[in-house]
């Protein structure tokens, strides 16, 4: 199976989905990365900032990628911008609950969160 076939195969169960998803998935790393700055006493208002301003560009990104895909007929750009950023979102996801104190397990070792790592 080339690239092409497998990223025709994948399917959002609809555009506003795949729209929504990355967004919601950017929604639940800002809430844990705050959560876990509570916890650890880290609260930065600049480190906030930066990454709300992260999250405005990801949702640029996803727009000129439906764009892309709208204006040349492409129809798959727009699916690999949006798994992309789902996957990077589940990451980093990951890493603040790590960071937050809670065992994640094997997924720990995967992610290679060290403990020099979390600090």
């Amino acid at each position: 199976m080339d690239i092409y076939q497998f990223l025709s195969n994948i399917n959002f169960s609809s555009v506003l989905w795949q729209i929504l998803t990355p967004i919601i998935f950017s929604l639940a790393d800002i809430i844990t990365g705050f959560i876990q700055a509570i916890i650890n006493k880290n609260v930065d208002s600049c480190v906030m900032r930066k990454g709300l301003l992260h999250k405005v560009l990801l949702i640029i990104i996803i727009i000129l990628s439906f764009l892309l895909d709208i204006t040349f007929s492409i129809g798959y750009i727009s699916k690999l911008v949006c798994g992309y950023i789902i996957i990077m979102e589940l990451v980093s996801i990951a890493e603040n609950i790590s960071k937050a104190g809670i065992d994640i397990g094997k997924l720990k070792d995967i992610l290679k969160l060290k403990k020099g790592e979390e600090e």
